[in-house]
């Protein structure tokens, strides 16, 4: 009988993708954001607003790094607490010329591909703000960022909860070490996310 379930757990485990970056090519995502995709909206507060204060708690002295930051929604609200130097970078185009449009001080924004970015200083914090998810190769990507941590830094990971998302983070906690863990559920819709801090791969 365990073997049955061991062969049903594997077929349905082949069903399940490892990410969602084959559905999201740069061009899709130039598309999206150029047809207005917001994420300034109330469901997504609470979410923004953990994440922010765990931002707060690990900053030091910066710089932080944000991989995948999008039009740079979180960077404008992040700009409100704290004035530590960030680079953000985002695969869309689109999505970096509305940030850069933000005009927000001490904020380097760049079109970068997460799975090839080779970061020229050291962080005290990696954010992936809802973007681990869009890479095949998530552990690649942050064996490679971990070399952009300070000896003290930090990733700090929000994941909105799907079934890949639930397989990733079980590979992710396998591999570094958990600090802190929080979530969160929006009792309107049900979304649910997991916000947490790791350590960079021991």
């Amino acid at each position: 009988m365990s073997n049955v379930l061991a062969l049903i757990n594997r077929a349905v485990g082949r069903m399940v993708p490892r990410s969602k970056e084959r559905y999201y090519s740069s061009d899709r995502w130039n598309n999206t954001w150029s047809q207005g995709y917001d994420l300034n909206i109330a469901q997504e507060d609470a979410r923004y607003g953990t994440l922010m204060a765990l931002m707060r708690r690990y900053e030091g002295e910066g710089p932080l790094l944000d991989v995948g930051c999008g039009d740079g929604l979180l960077e404008e609200r992040y700009r409100k607490v704290s004035g530590v130097q960030i680079v953000a970078f985002d695969y869309s185009a689109t999505a970096i010329e509305s940030a850069t449009a933000r005009r927000l001080s001490d904020v380097k924004f760049l079109c970068g591909d997460s799975r090839t970015f080779r970061p020229e200083q050291q962080f005290s914090i990696v954010v992936l703000n809802e973007s681990l998810y869009y890479v095949d190769d998530y552990l690649g990507m942050m064996k490679n960022l971990s070399r952009a941590l300070k000896p003290e830094g930090v990733f700090l990971i929000s994941m909105h909860y799907s079934r890949i998302t639930k397989r990733i983070w079980k590979n992710v906690l396998r591999s570094h070490p958990l600090i802190l863990g929080v979530s969160l559920k929006d009792e309107a819709t049900g979304s649910i996310w997991h916000i947490r801090s790791l350590r960079a791969r021991e």
